[in-house]
């Protein structure tokens, strides 16, 4: 395909949402994220949205593994958000994933599935991510950038070598075996995220993070979590609470809950 994301297209089938009141569009950009927090510091809404056609210094949440964007292949977008209580961050990160899920099972006809707490699943390879972050203002949240990555038109490959990724790669174009057009992913994505953006906002956190561990392939199986104490815990994924708290059952019997960490299912 190598052709420039119609982003116009995008734009006018979202202008009537508060997710895509206005649209950024960035050819090359060093990261939608970087993007998207300089204008929310300059003053913009809730709801504008960054994309770029291609990312050079895009990052996983992890901050190990870059998030590699080649051109004109695949989605990068940022989202301005004005979160009312520091609490919504988690759960923005749910609601994110479970967009870019649904948007992708529903645009290429190939079921993605999450694994906590945001990678996007195909199988056992990793399609997408979500990347949160936030500015602080005394104890609320002046802002938060919600960013979604998911490797498109491009056989995994073309990424390259990455050797802190919890999992291999996947992209659309090998697990589909065409290429999917983009402006309909990005627009099903865009649409998923206000719908549920907008159930938070009036206080149904609880039917988000239903759907939230519908889709999310990591309870039930036993998992490694790194990331939280000097050695690696390994237990039963046994609930994931409306918060996004991950609650394992250990070897001894206890149940620890788990705010953050890098699982890989065993």
């Amino acid at each position: 395909m190598d052709q420039p994301l119609d982003w116009q297209r995008v734009a006018q089938a979202v202008a009537r949402q508060t997710i895509g009141c206005h649209v950024e569009y960035r050819a090359v950009t060093g990261s939608t994220n970087d993007d998207a927090r300089a204008l929310a510091q300059g003053g913009a809404p809730e709801g504008v949205v960054v994309v770029a056609d291609t990312q050079t210094r895009g990052r996983g949440r992890t901050g190990k593994s870059p998030w590699l964007t080649p051109p004109r292949t695949s989605i990068a977008v940022s989202i301005i958000l004005h979160p009312r209580q520091p609490e919504a961050l988690a759960r923005i990160s749910m609601l994110a994933g479970v967009a870019a899920a649904e948007a992708i099972t529903e645009v290429a006809g190939v079921p993605a599935r999450l694994k906590w707490p945001n990678d996007v699943m195909i199988g056992e390879r990793k399609v997408g991510g979500v990347l949160v972050e936030s500015a602080l203002a005394g104890s609320s949240v002046a802002f938060a950038i919600a960013g979604v990555g998911i490797n498109g038109n491009l056989p995994a490959a073309a990424l390259g070598p990455l050797p802190d990724a919890a999992v291999p790669p996947a992209t659309l174009l090998d697990e589909v075996g065409h290429e999917v057009e983009r402006e309909a992913l990005l627009i099903r994505l865009l649409e998923h995220f206000d719908r549920l953006y907008r159930q938070l906002q009036v206080g149904e956190a609880a039917a988000v993070a239903q759907r939230y561990r519908v889709l999310l392939d990591t309870l039930g199986r036993r998992v490694r979590l790194l990331g939280v104490d000097a050695a690696p815990v390994e237990g039963v994924a046994e609930a994931v609470d409306n918060d996004g708290t991950l609650v394992l059952r250990l070897d001894s019997g206890e149940r620890r809950a788990f705010l953050y960490g890098e699982v890989s299912c065993r």
